[in-house]
């Protein structure tokens, strides 16, 4: 995947460090998390924080999004892109069955273009997607050898 596990774990400890204060606030938090209305009555029903503890929460609740972003950004920037493009519908085996039962339908002497349309109606797909894999049957065939 591109991501360099060794490296990532090597600053794992100085995250563990500067965090560790915030530790049982987090804990709070995400015991509590299941949704918002859930952390707010969990937050409204739990005692009052003394005044240093309230600015530990505060300070943590602020500081969150930022680490996050950071802490996520740094490993999507190793993540490969996307490969783009719009999904194939046929897999690359149903490729090679519409190809094979091409031939079989055109030895039967029914005509190519029929046996696409047949084909395309079957696997429920465009004329051009079976045309479009029997273009590429060389591929398979040499593929096989």
């Amino acid at each position: 995947m591109g991501l360099d596990f060794y490296e990532a774990m090597k600053r794992a400890p100085a995250v563990v460090e500067r965090w560790k204060k915030y530790y049982p606030v987090a804990q709070r938090v995400w015991s509590n998390s299941r949704s918002r209305e859930e952390l707010s009555a969990a937050l409204l029903a739990g005692p009052d924080p003394d005044p240093e503890e309230f600015e530990t929460w505060l300070a943590f609740i602020r500081t969150l999004p930022y680490f996050l972003r950071n802490s996520l950004q740094g490993i999507a920037k190793g993540l490969p892109p996307s490969p783009g493009g719009r999904p194939r519908e046929l897999t690359p085996q149903e490729c090679m069955e519409v190809c094979l039962r091409l031939g079989q339908l055109y030895g039967q002497g029914v005509e190519v273009a029929d046996a696409q349309k047949r084909m395309a109606r079957r696997y429920d797909v465009s004329l051009r997607t079976i045309q479009r894999a029997w273009q590429e049957r060389a591929k398979w065939k040499s593929n096989s050898l």
